[in-house]
């Protein structure tokens, strides 16, 4: 496997490849194939790819928008694609439901919506603290890792501050016999 290039080049910071490292070449579905022709399964690329890598539809469907010339990166200005999808999501999940809802779109990686979420939780209840779990992951901005329960993530980047996070044990983590809801409530 080769690997040099990647290993000099890339900053130490990377998580993923440090702990599954191997080359990929191809993506489709739920499987991932890497140079030497073994195939692995993905569960969904860490969350970010539902559908799978490369199913067809989606894939026609993309191909189609980009013979098009479409906007594909249009940061949080108006276009007609996210125009379609908001008529869409009110027409086929709000209204139905009789839902009075405004949509925010973060951006492209998970984080961008914990670190909404994070924003959104402390002005809606006026308070800084946000309680996270053991062994958690959030992302790799600055908030979301000062929010990561998993401190293999923080020390990765030099030691991010914890402020406003209280770190508890996730459910079962202390054994079967301690009842971490009690030491939740209780904290």
């Amino acid at each position: 496997m080769q690997t040099q290039t990647l290993e000099r080049m890339e900053s130490n910071v990377r998580t993923y490849s440090r702990s599954f490292p191997v080359v990929f070449t191809k993506a489709q579905n739920a499987r991932l194939t890497d140079e030497n022709g073994r195939e692995y399964i993905d569960f969904a690329g860490a969350g970010t790819l539902n559908y799978g890598h490369n199913n067809p539809h989606m894939k026609q469907a993309m191909i189609d928008y980009l013979s098009t010339d479409g906007v594909v990166h249009g940061l949080d200005m108006w276009t007609n694609a996210k125009r379609d999808y908001l008529e869409t999501l009110e027409e086929v999940i709000f209204k139905p439901r009789g839902l009075d809802y405004k949509v925010h779109l973060p951006g492209p990686t998970g984080t961008n919506a914990v670190e909404a979420a994070i924003r959104l939780a402390r002005v809606a209840k006026g308070r800084h603290n946000i309680v996270t779990f053991t062994n958690g992951f959030h992302g790799v901005t600055m908030g979301a890792l000062a929010t990561t329960g998993n401190r293999k993530f923080r020390e990765a980047t030099g030691g991010i501050l914890t402020q406003g996070a209280s770190f508890l044990p996730y459910d079962g983590y202390m054994g079967e016999h301690t009842d971490t809801l009690d030491y939740f409530e209780n904290c």
